[in-house]
């Protein structure tokens, strides 16, 4: 193949090699910056873990001191609120109209009842009693949003903190953190976190004066924003973003799979404060509720590591089952996933943000090149293959328009919608490319590349005397070769997306639908214009589009339809649900057995399918060998897919497509088992000559004006 395409293609053969030498060199960067990156953050959600303390008759700080010696390394603080601090007993707040209504009934004392006696209530405001410390912490915190005109402390037989207004906008304030909570958790090792509501509305200077509380804490905290919101959502997320890097704190982007779950305005405030985003994974209570304790870890410990999630946000199981004691469930629960991640490598600790990841511009431009260069040969060889040449001259001006454009994204420092485009064409390109030209039956033997392949099976030794253990060498050799050809596609499309917004899934691949579409279809009349005599592809197609649509074609089209809709439907991350409970047990069972589990569409369907394309194709059973062929090239983009999850490392993303190829290749094996085993109902040797027609019948003839056979022909 290579000593074909450098003939026909030399120029853009030597830029092919120079673009996947420079992808190979980014790579390299990239695999290292994935091995150091190896730290991995355990904290709990502190409002959950205390109520899990408070049912079982623990002491808070008792239960934080067990956790970390199981393996928890923080504890996410929520900001305080007057709701929170009335349901821990800290503070108690009333509204006007409660203190007047409680003074008729006798049953109001205190520094309250003072205050009414004196008339200095007011139905329409709130009255917080609490100690003075905890009343001025209500206060500036307050402050920051209302305005601090609006709060007093008023002295008597006790402080009371009066607030100008009342209703849930200010129960639910974010009002900082309890010192108390920091103290608590820093007294057993475990650093702090904090969850941040939005605020609803904020004073002049009031958000400045929210971060320098923040800092004078001195605790480099992850702000993990709470509800659907970010900070600052919607007109305030630049300031937001830059109070945080002036602090130095980080944002803890909760990992979301649609696009519904994200919390609105994530994904400005990351790039604001990138590189300093450290991604989350966490379990709500609904979906704990409906796991084990058991899938649950394998959740957290496959988000660290094969999604770069750096802290696992952890909930405890409130609910256990019955005779199981709750805080030993919730301890060893902890426990298995700690010792799950030190196992594979990976150190508990304070997470820190993945280093920014870049490209040297020179290294692009090479890997552009290249790219470019792939997507041109495999132009005019599928143009060639079509019956429709391109000339040379087209694709070289295609190549250098190309490299312009890259060159002009350089310059204006906005490469990030070329990369993708560029990528999406490395998709479509190489497995088009590998079919094209190591697959037998995707072009006639007399065309360049196919003429390598003229031996055995259809194109020499007749089928029916080829060796069963050769057919299938040839077939699993088949797979590997194209596998390995599309392979380089998948290393180019990581490479061209090796950049700390891909890894951190701020953006995607581009084009995931038509990537695993446009190849499969490409197989398919490539298949078909090497079957058809030269130049009839296109006229049998109008043929067969103009034809009476007959019932089983129409329920072939409708099963196959449905079939399509489901893959593409299962790709991405919010695809279609598993087919059932064995698919999602098979799953788990092979997380737990490899390093890496492959993917389903690659190794039981789309591998499988190409060995047995090989296979036919060798012995001859062209009839059947465009469908297999179509369905082996959902392996293939399948393949070049894994390659477009960035946040996957690269390491996993190698073992992954091994797996896949060893599997695919050991169930392919027992296809073409089968296939050698019925060759005597459908092969040459069961197809017998039809039996002479008796002299005195005579023969029909087949169309009217044609010359009767004389009987004795027909007998002969």
């Amino acid at each position: 193949m290579l000593r074909y395409l450098s003939r026909r293609y030399p120029v853009l053969s030597v830029c092919a090699l120079a673009g996947l030498a420079a992808a190979l060199v980014i790579l390299a960067h990239r695999f290292a910056l994935e091995r150091a990156y190896r730290t991995v953050e355990i904290t709990l959600d502190g409002d959950d873990w205390a109520t899990l303390a408070r049912r079982n008759g623990l002491a808070r700080e008792d239960l934080y001191a067990e956790l970390y010696r199981r393996g928890a390394r923080s504890v996410t603080l929520y900001a305080a609120t007057l709701r929170r601090l009335s349901d821990a007993g800290l503070a108690t707040y009333m509204t006007g109209a409660d203190v007047l209504n409680a003074q008729r009934t006798g049953s109001l004392g205190g520094p309250l009842a003072e205050l009414a006696r004196a008339g200095r209530i007011r139905a329409d405001d709130t009255y917080v009693l609490g100690a003075l410390p905890l009343l001025r912490l209500i206060q500036t915190g307050l402050s920051v949003q209302v305005g601090a005109s609006r709060t007093a402390i008023t002295s008597g037989s006790g402080p009371v903190l009066r607030i100008n207004g009342r209703g849930q906008d200010l129960t639910e304030a974010s009002l900082g953190v309890v010192p108390g909570d920091l103290r608590a958790a820093r007294a057993h090792h475990l650093a702090a976190e904090l969850r941040v509501r939005n605020f609803r509305e904020v004073a002049p200077g009031g958000l400045e004066a929210f971060f320098a509380g923040l800092e004078r804490l001195r605790e480099p905290f992850t702000l993990i924003f709470d509800r659907d919101q970010v900070l600052g959502y919607e007109r305030l997320v630049p300031a937001v973003a830059a109070e945080m890097r002036r602090a130095g704190f980080a944002f803890g982007e909760i990992e979301a799979f649609t696009a519904r779950r994200r919390q609105k305005g994530e994904q400005q405030l990351a790039r604001l404060v990138a590189p300093r985003v450290i991604r989350v994974f966490s379990m709500t209570p609904e979906e704990l509720a409906g796991s084990t304790p058991r899938d649950a870890r394998d959740k957290f410990v496959l988000a660290a590591r094969e999604r770069n999630v750096r802290i696992l946000y952890l909930r405890p199981f409130l609910t256990t089952g019955a005779g199981e004691n709750a805080v030993t469930a919730n301890l060893d629960y902890v426990g298995s996933i700690a010792s799950e991640l030190v196992r594979a490598g990976y150190v508990l600790g304070k997470a820190e943000p993945l280093p920014a990841a870049g490209t040297p511009a020179a290294l692009f431009l090479l890997a552009a090149l290249g790219t470019l260069a792939v997507a041109a040969i495999t132009g005019g060889e599928v143009g060639a293959a079509l019956g429709a040449p391109v000339p040379p001259r087209w694709l070289a001006a295609a190549v250098g328009a190309g490299l312009l454009a890259t060159v002009a994204a350089i310059a204006a420092h906005h490469t990030t919608l070329w990369r993708q485009l560029l990528a999406f064409l490395a998709a479509l390109a190489f497995p088009t490319l590998s079919m094209l030209c190591l697959f037998p039956g995707a072009r006639r033997p007399e065309e360049g590349a196919g003429a390598a392949a003229s031996r055995d099976g259809e194109l020499g030794r007749p089928p029916a005397t080829l060796p069963g253990s050769r057919v299938l060498g040839r077939a699993i050799g088949g797979l590997w070769a194209v596998s390995g050809v599309t392979a380089l596609g998948g290393l180019m499309v990581a490479a061209l997306l090796s950049q700390w917004q891909f890894m951190m899934e701020m953006r995607e691949f581009l084009g995931v639908k038509l990537a695993h579409i446009v190849p499969v279809v490409l197989a398919g009349l490539l298949v078909a214009a090497a079957s058809a005599p030269r130049g009839e592809l296109w006229p049998r197609l109008r043929a067969w589009l103009r034809q009476p649509l007959r019932l089983e074609y129409g329920i072939a089209i409708i099963v196959v339809g449905l079939l399509a809709v489901f893959a593409l439907g299962r790709t991405g991350n919010s695809g279609l649900p598993l087919l059932s409970g064995l698919e999602l047990r098979s799953r788990v069972v092979l997380q737990h057995v490899l390093v890496a589990r492959p993917r389903t569409k690659e190794y039981l369907i789309g591998d499988p399918a190409m060995v047995l394309a090989f296979a036919l194709a060798a012995l001859g059973a062209r009839r059947w060998v465009l469908p297999a062929a179509m369905v082996g090239a959902i392996g293939q983009v399948g393949l070049v897919n894994s390659f477009s999850h960035i946040h996957t490392p690269l390491v996993y993303v190698l073992f992954r497509t091994v797996y896949a190829l060893v599997i695919g290749s050991l169930i392919g094996a027992g296809l073409v088992a089968l296939l050698g085993g019925s060759r005597r109902w459908w092969g040459p040797s069961s197809r017998t000559a039809a039996p002479p027609a008796p002299a005195h019948e005579p023969v029909v003839p087949q169309d009217r004006g044609r010359s009767r056979a004389p009987e004795g022909d027909a007998a002969r």
